[in-house]
C-alpha cells in the first residue's frame, strides 16, 4: 500500500477513535430520574432505570447531560458508573485494537487501574462576600422542613434504626 492510501486510512480510523471519545458510554449505577435542566428542582424528562445505558454529552458541575435512547437531559454525576473505568482497568480501550492491527503495541493487561474522580467547587469567601439575601429561596428552603410526626413516620416506613447523636455544642 502506498503512503497515499496508507495516510487517509489512518485518519479515517483516529477521527473513529475521537468520535468514541467524545460520546463517553456510560450507565446509571441506580434508578435516577433524567432532568430537563441541571437542577433538582428541574422537570423530569424521564425515569432512568439501574444500568440503563447512556451516552454522555457534557458535564456542569455535579451534574452531566446525557443521552438515554431518544431522549437527552440532565442526571446527578454520582448516578453513572462509566465504561472507560472499567474497560481501560481489563486492558482494554479505544487504541488497544488500533495499535495491535499495525503491530506495535500490546494486549498485556495495563499494570495499573483507573480511578473515577468527581470534582465539584465549593464556595470561595469571594461568593459569601457577594452574597445577598433572597427571601424567595427561603422561603422555598423552608417549605422543605418536615414536622416531627412526618419525619418519624418516614423513618419507620424506611426502616431506619434510631441512634442518638451527642450535641457538641459551638465550641468544640
Amino acid at each position: 500500500m502506498t503512503a497515499r492510501l496508507l495516510l487517509p486510512l489512518l485518519l479515517a480510523l483516529l477521527s473513529l477513535a475521537g468520535d468514541a471519545l467524545a460520546q463517553e458510554a456510560a450507565s446509571t449505577n441506580r434508578a435516577t430520574d433524567l432532568k430537563e435542566r441541571p437542577a433538582m428542582d428541574a422537570r423530569t424528562v424521564a425515569p432512568l432505570p439501574a444500568d440503563a445505558p447512556v451516552k454522555v454529552l457534557a458535564r456542569q458541575g455535579g451534574w452531566t447531560q446525557v443521552e438515554a435512547g431518544a431522549q437527552r437531559g440532565w442526571v446527578r454525576a454520582f448516578h453513572l458508573k462509566f465504561q472507560s473505568t472499567v474497560e481501560t482497568s481489563s486492558g482494554g480501550g479505544v487504541g488497544s485494537g488500533i495499535t495491535s492491527i499495525f503491530g506495535f503495541g500490546s494486549r498485556e493487561a495495563p499494570k495499573t487501574s483507573k480511578v473515577a474522580t468527581l470534582g465539584i467547587r465549593g464556595l470561595t469567601p469571594e461568593d459569601f462576600k457577594n452574597a445577598s439575601p433572597d427571601p424567595a429561596a427561603l422561603r422555598k428552603m423552608q417549605s422543605y422542613r418536615a414536622d416531627k410526626a412526618s419525619a418519624e413516620r418516614f423513618a419507620r416506613e424506611a426502616k431506619l434504626a434510631p441512634v442518638r447523636v451527642t450535641y457538641l455544642g459551638s465550641g468544640s
